[in-house]
């Protein structure tokens, strides 16, 4: 059966993965299915270099073809952070709670028009051979406050104001998240050569 990993262990990103790239003969992976794989570190200046590195890093682990991804929050006011760094800002792993309050203390008093925001992310496939590429994002502002909950590996939906919605990410309903979800569209976007590729296998 032909095998694509998606290189990441959080439960709710492999999932979304899964249910969009799922197809019958394709056995979809996670890192939670290797014990004997290392992490790979993230040293890129780029969500794109940190995706290749990990998409590389995990082919040349598993002999597997692989689908890895980087993203997270670019903050304007605070020149670009939390960027690369969106899950170590702080200067340590913190929890998704201690990052969104964190963009929240940080623009405190910060007016409407300095807010503006955007979170999204590159994602990679690598077989040995081919490699795609697909970016996206939802630009938005900054909330005053916390609104909706702060969920597992996505710490800053809930600080995100949607302007088409005047929602923060984490409020919208199922029918509008999948119409801003950048995760999804670049999913969808690679899907038909991923597949074709996959099948030469």
């Amino acid at each position: 059966m032909k095998q694509l990993l998606i290189a990441t262990t959080n439960p709710s990103k492999f999932n979304e993965a899964r249910l969009i790239l799922e197809t019958d003969g394709f056995q979809i992976l996670s890192l939670k299915d290797f014990s004997h794989v290392k992490p790979i570190p993230e040293t890129g200046k780029t969500f794109e270099e940190n995706a290749i590195l990990k998409a590389k890093g995990y082919f040349s682990q598993t002999s597997i073809p692989v689908l890895a991804d980087d993203g997270g929050l670019i903050v304007d006011y605070l020149g670009g952070s939390p960027g690369v760094n969106s899950h170590r800002w702080l200067g340590y792993e913190a929890t998704e709670q201690e990052l969104a309050n964190a963009i929240i203390e940080k623009m405190r008093g910060v007016p409407r028009e300095e807010r503006t925001a955007r979170l999204g992310g590159c994602i990679i496939f690598w077989d040995g051979e081919h490699m795609l590429k697909a970016e996206n994002w939802i630009t938005g502002r900054i909330a005053e406050n916390l609104k909706g909950e702060v969920r597992p590996g996505f710490p800053y939906r809930p600080v995100l104001v949607i302007p088409q919605f005047d929602k923060t990410y984490a409020e919208l309903t199922d029918e509008e998240h999948e119409m801003v979800n950048f995760r999804r569209k670049n999913l969808r976007e690679l899907k038909p050569k991923i597949l074709e590729y996959l099948s030469k296998k």
